[in-house]
């Protein structure tokens, strides 16, 4: 297993990449200086970098909360938080939630599943064809599984971030079916999964008569 040292001087095992192909090494990296926030083209459009880097950013808050009291976090905050990024980042294939009595790991595809199911119910929303994420093999894998709106998910840790493209029923306030579906869907999943959408995209592909 490699070693590698991040900017703030610890050293912690080398981990992987998420399903999109970016390296979480980098995101680390990105969190840790602070740069959470400056996303680049790809993150802005990318729903499994969006979770990653929302998750770290939660993982990395107490350090960030120390140093801004203190010249240097103590040591063993920096290595708890650096733990428990790798951890979750050694797992990008699964949302985990953890508990006193245990671990709940929940995939990629158990959320676009769902989001898929919950905004196809929302009236004003028609049908497209879904698209489900084949987590951890490289690039998206499509699979044409019956109607509904296109859904892609990321999943990191407790965190997860969803983009939905429909087509919508001509006539409808595209701005409040959005609002809607991002209501309907993350209250969705936050109750039957544990995992937080940070964020729930609503991309409206085609209005249909």
């Amino acid at each position: 297993m490699t070693q590698e040292r991040t900017p703030t001087g610890a050293t912690v095992p080398a981990s992987g990449r998420l399903p999109c192909g970016q390296d979480t090494d980098a995101l680390v990296e990105q969190v840790a200086d602070g740069a959470g926030d400056q996303r680049d083209a790809h993150q802005r459009s990318c729903p499994h970098c969006q979770a990653a880097l929302a998750e770290f950013e939660r993982l990395w808050a107490p350090v960030r909360a120390v140093s801004d009291h203190r010249p240097r976090a103590p040591e063993g905050l920096l290595d708890e938080a650096l733990r428990s990024i790798r951890g979750v980042a050694a797992d990008p294939e699964f949302g985990r939630i953890e508990s006193g009595r245990g671990r709940t790991r929940v995939s990629a595809r158990v959320v676009v599943a769902l989001a898929r199911h919950l905004a196809s119910r929302v009236p004003g929303v028609r049908v497209a064809l879904s698209r489900l994420v084949a987590a951890g093999e490289g690039p998206e894998t499509s699979v044409i599984d019956g109607p509904g709106p296109e859904v892609t998910a990321g999943v990191v840790g407790g965190s997860t971030v969803v983009a939905i493209t429909l087509a919508a029923d001509y006539g409808e306030d595209l701005e409040a079916l959005g609002t809607r579906i991002r209501t309907v869907v993350a209250d969705g999943i936050r109750a039957v999964t544990g995992l937080e959408p940070v964020a729930v995209q609503v991309h409206v592909d085609d209005v249909l008569l």
